[in-house]
């Protein structure tokens, strides 16, 4: 969702609310896709993936080779940086994205049943990645952000009755691990109708805008009005105070780090 015009500033800030819950892996796909060198990189080559479909509408992908090009921006392959991350499937690799969740898939007894697959199938659009190591991965795609899941054990494909666990991993302490499985919970909320960021949320949505206003030619004035309105810029853009204008900097300098590569530091953010 790349602005592309300043026709109409009124409803730019709508066109941000698909933003409102995303996981930190969804934002940092959202200021990488906007960095000219990766776009470059990902419309080079086509992802060698191949496809299919398995039961309960799961989208089923397996990476032919490994993806060197886009292992060096931190992805096991370069998804379309023309759709958002909610629209697209974004799989970051174990480096980037050390503390992802993770799943232990075992064998299931006779009486039990998989928590984890019931809801997550019921709820949500799941898309199954094999890596070009075999590594297992999935994404559980909801209405307002996308939460990647690391598999060990068992293969899901394996065509047995498995059961998955949550398995503790690259966190520091237990209750962090915790606080991640409560955010990754967002994933089964129905969307919202009327969308609340976070601060920092609202802090990574506004470096966005200002990203895309400088790329469709905007300047911090006409940027500021996105934010303001027209007539609380006319009052104030010309006043004694620059408080404004600084802020408009501040916002397309920290747009610029981000997707420049410290989108990867958002992948180890708690939003």
């Amino acid at each position: 969702m790349l602005i592309r015009t300043i026709e109409d500033l009124s409803d730019m800030l709508v066109r941000y609310n698909y933003t409102a819950n995303l996981s930190r892996g969804n934002w940092a796909w959202e200021f990488a896709r906007r960095n000219p060198a990766l776009r470059d990189d990902a419309y080079a080559v086509l992802p060698q993936l191949e496809t299919g479909t398995a039961c309960h509408g799961i989208k089923l992908l397996k990476l032919v080779e490994q993806d060197l090009a886009a292992e060096a921006w931190g992805l096991l392959y370069f998804p379309d940086p023309d759709q958002t991350a909610l629209s697209t499937d974004v799989f970051w690799s174990d480096q980037t994205f050390p503390r992802k969740i993770a799943v232990h898939v075992r064998e299931r007894d006779p009486d039990e049943v998989d928590e984890i697959f019931e809801k997550g199938t019921r709820l949500c659009r799941i898309v199954h990645l094999t890596d070009a190591a075999g590594r297992e991965h999935f994404l559980v795609k909801g209405a307002n952000c996308s939460v990647q899941i690391r598999c060990s054990g068992k293969s899901l494909l394996c065509g047995e009755p498995v059961k998955m666990e949550f398995s503790v991993s690259g966190f520091d302490c237990p209750d962090e691990y915790i606080e991640t499985l409560k955010r990754a919970h967002r994933v089964y909320d129905a969307e919202a109708t009327s969308p609340t960021w976070s601060r920092k949320g609202l802090g990574y949505r506004n470096a966005l805008i200002a990203l895309d206003a400088l790329e469709a030619g905007m300047t911090y004035r006409e940027t500021a009005m996105v934010f303001y309105g027209e007539d609380r810029v006319m009052k104030d853009w010309a006043g004694p105070s620059s408080a404004m204008k600084s802020e408009m900097a501040r916002l397309l300098a920290k747009g610029q780090r981000l997707r420049d590569g410290g989108y990867r530091e958002l992948l180890e953010e708690n939003l």
